[in-house]
């Protein structure tokens, strides 16, 4: 007669058995699926970001390989909103706003598993048809003024099995690079008798008045950017009002911030940052000049540096 210690044995190791079974097969199945996130290794936009630009739209591709010997393996991909969230770039403190689309016309933004289905690409994979391309595109929206310089993130690609309609795994991730370049850039305007308009191309006329003996005017210079910059300053006349009438001559000067600078040859200051400066000109004694009306043409120029 078998003792029941024997028995209760027998069926303790029964229990376990069917508790490893299922578990095993479920195991197996999450293999089913083996497919590599291929040819991935950095977004990117084709071109520098410029901030007073247009926006900045480029596209990137991600290939996506069978690598099994089962049955079609259909998969969703999805990307996440980055190391810093969000999906920003960040260089020095600075944050850069990106978004990755599945489209160039920008209709479908690319989500993760947690989001919209929409927002996830769907593939179908099999033995014969081993591989499959995608297309992101990235898009950095114009008018951030940050600072010059590299900028970067890094996302994270996951591939889903999609088991009777429902996601599994990820069953592959990969790491990938976000990044550019923003450019050094300069925005400038000037305000003379009241009127602004911007420093690119623009001319004006500062009329200082009728001058019995000393006198002069203002201007004001008003500089947006994201690095240092030059401010140049050159006389037509080298620094004298010229009456071509009588042929008689002024002297003059011009100071910015109170700082007097000579344009007997052409000056130059180094600023940076954004700024409003006001532009002095400063006339000489006119007691002993000729009556007419004296005139030069002061030319500003801006360099990002």
């Amino acid at each position: 007669m078998p003792s029941p210690f024997a028995h209760i044995f027998r069926l303790l190791w029964l229990l376990a058995l069917l508790c490893l079974v299922p578990f095993h097969a479920a195991w197996a199945g999450d293999k089913s699926c083996d497919v590599e996130i291929a040819q991935a290794d950095r977004l990117e936009p084709g071109d520098d970001y410029d901030p007073f630009g247009g926006s900045s739209l480029g596209y990137n591709r991600v290939e996506l390989r069978f690598r099994g010997n089962g049955p079609p393996c259909t998969v969703v991909v999805g990307i996440d909103d980055g190391q810093y969230g969000n999906r920003m770039m960040q260089h020095a403190g600075e944050r850069l706003a990106y978004e990755l689309y599945k489209d160039g016309s920008r209709s479908q933004p690319i989500g993760n598993i947690n989001g919209p289905e929409s927002g996830l690409f769907k593939l179908t994979l099999d033995e014969r048809n081993d591989r499959a391309e995608i297309q992101v595109y990235i898009h950095v929206p114009p008018g951030q003024v940050v600072r010059k310089g590299p900028y970067q993130d890094r996302v994270v690609l996951n591939a889903y099995e999609l088991r009777n309609g429902t996601p599994v795994g990820p069953i592959a991730t990969r790491l990938v690079q976000v990044r550019t370049r923003v450019r050094e850039v300069v925005d400038a305007a000037v305000t003379v008798n009241g009127a602004t308009r911007p420093l690119s191309g623009t001319s004006g006329v500062l009329d200082m008045g009728e001058l019995s003996r000393t006198g002069g005017g203002r201007f004001d210079l008003t500089v947006n950017g994201n690095s240092d910059y030059t401010l140049s300053l050159s006389s037509e006349n080298a620094g004298r009002l010229v009456a071509p009438a009588n042929g008689g001559s002024i002297d003059y000067q011009v100071a910015v911030q109170g700082r007097t600078l000579s344009l007997s040859r052409g000056t130059s200051i180094d600023l940076g940052g954004n700024g409003r400066y006001q532009i002095d000109v400063i006339v000489g004694d006119v007691s002993r000049a000729l009556a007419g009306t004296y005139r030069d043409n002061l030319i500003l120029t801006i360099s990002a540096r």
